[in-house]
């Protein structure tokens, strides 16, 4: 198809700029032109450096009520998922590997620094991810999800903390994930309450994967505030 002459083409801007203001008005668009033409962009954190890398999620405080293994590995996997999807790193290691090998030296009382961890593994580099609250509801009874979690990375040959810096003010980067408004209705049953856990955790690991590329602030399907 030859190429449109300048009139025609300043024709086809102007209709597709009405079509915009029309379904937009309809809120139709919203959303789709809000991804197409780009909302305010959130440089990434850090550069990760494209090597052997593993994603531990450690819960030494115990911040998660039920099912610690499972959310520890849910958000442990979609974060090296999401890694991997972006070319951000071409080798991640398996995160139930280092979670296995963690518990069994725990439990022969040896608290293993993340450094060793991520050596045993036969990891170059950890995404390390601290958790501190995990919370379905602040009070029992109000469905309000969240989250909050220390993270940094450990250049596992130099052992030393490449994110943040060596010389930041905070050893760690804090992330606050917030989840949507819940149904009542769904916290009650622990089919529901399954659901919100499952929700939270993606969220929390869609989050801390966010530091490592340049993103749309507050993308279509979640309302996540870092601090």
């Amino acid at each position: 198809m030859p190429p449109l002459s300048p009139a025609p083409r300043l024709w086809l801007l102007v209709a597709v700029a009405a079509a915009a203001l029309i379904l937009g008005s309809c809120n139709i668009l919203g959303p789709a032109s809000y991804l197409a033409f780009g909302g305010p962009k959130v440089e990434a954190q850090y550069q990760l450096l494209d090597r052997p890398t593993v994603v531990f999620v450690d819960d030494q405080s115990d911040a998660i009520p039920l099912h610690a293994t499972r959310v520890r590995r849910t958000i442990a996997d979609k974060i090296s998922t999401e890694l991997m999807a972006r070319d951000l790193v071409t080798n991640v290691i398996s995160s139930r590997d280092a979670m296995a090998l963690a518990r069994q030296r725990d439990r022969e009382g040896q608290l293993l620094a993340i450094g060793d961890i991520g050596d045993a593994a036969g990891a170059e580099q950890v995404i390390y991810v601290q958790l501190v609250s995990f919370l379905g509801s602040p009070d029992g009874y109000t469905p309000k999800p969240t989250a909050s979690c220390r993270v940094k990375v450990i250049d596992v040959v130099r052992r030393t903390r490449v994110f943040p810096a060596p010389d930041a003010e905070r050893a760690w980067h804090e992330v606050t994930v917030v989840v949507p408004a819940i149904n009542v209705e769904q916290y009650r049953t622990s089919s529901g309450r399954r659901q919100i856990e499952q929700m939270l955790a993606l969220l929390t690991a869609d989050q801390v994967a966010k530091l490592f590329y340049r993103h749309v602030r507050d993308e279509i399907g979640s309302r996540l505030r870092p601090r």
